[in-house]
């Protein structure tokens, strides 16, 4: 059968209609599902949270490695929230020492999109530090030799509703879209520090994702 090229002009734009109708419907989806909501770039909970990027080379840096909900046996048991993380140092050592940071962790979890507190803690303290430390107690911290320590959050520090699960959970669920998770803030003092140190595991923009303004999703 042959066709005119009017008739596939026609079929053309059929498609094309389609396609865009298709396409709606999925962004629809997508706002109410939560993904495409920017998050506010006045978060109170975020407010005193700095950007990853921004470190000066001639201070100390904390940074988040890891933090979860398990059991700590393989058989089960009861179930703890730990948080790993590091300092850092660029040119200059740092020196520390035992006990490290008594009473001087705060942990606080911000919901996603700019929902507010999920759990916060003060006083905590280190429960367990990887790093040699001399006789008197001292711990020289150097670029080749970060000092890493783990800190546990107590279900105390949960906040409006949420359980530790939901620490680590995305809205909408199962997304690839790291806006779409939960933030950490982390900050320790410490004697032989000049000010508390404070990382976020992920400093989130007041704009949409690009999965949220409909752009496919990244696969790494």
């Amino acid at each position: 059968m042959n066709l005119s090229r009017r008739s596939y002009a026609l079929i053309a734009a059929l498609v094309l209609s389609l396609l865009t109708l298709v396409y709606l419907g999925s962004r629809g989806s997508r706002d109410a599902a939560g993904e495409s909501v920017p998050w506010p770039a006045d978060d109170p909970c975020l407010k005193d949270a700095p950007h990853p990027s921004d470190w000066d080379e001639e201070e100390p840096r904390l940074v988040t490695l890891s933090h979860g909900y398990s059991s700590k046996s393989p058989l089960g048991g009861e179930k703890h929230f730990t948080i790993g993380a590091s300092i850092n140092v660029g040119r200059h050592p740092l020196v520390l020492h035992t006990p490290l940071a008594q009473r001087g962790v705060s942990v606080r979890f911000c919901a996603p999109h700019g929902k507010g507190l999920m759990a916060e803690a003060k006083g905590l303290s280190p429960k367990s530090v990887e790093a040699p430390a001399a006789k008197d107690g001292a711990i020289r911290v150097t670029r080749e030799k970060p000092l890493h320590f783990t800190v546990e959050l107590p279900p105390s520090a949960l906040r409006n509703g949420y359980s530790m699960s939901d620490l680590m959970a995305s809205t909408p669920p199962r997304s690839n879209d790291a806006a779409d998770y939960p933030v950490l803030v982390l900050t320790v003092s410490d004697p032989g520090l000049d000010a508390p140190l404070v990382a976020v595991s992920f400093k989130p923009d007041s704009t949409p994702t690009a999965q949220a303004l409909g752009a496919p999703a990244r696969v790494s």
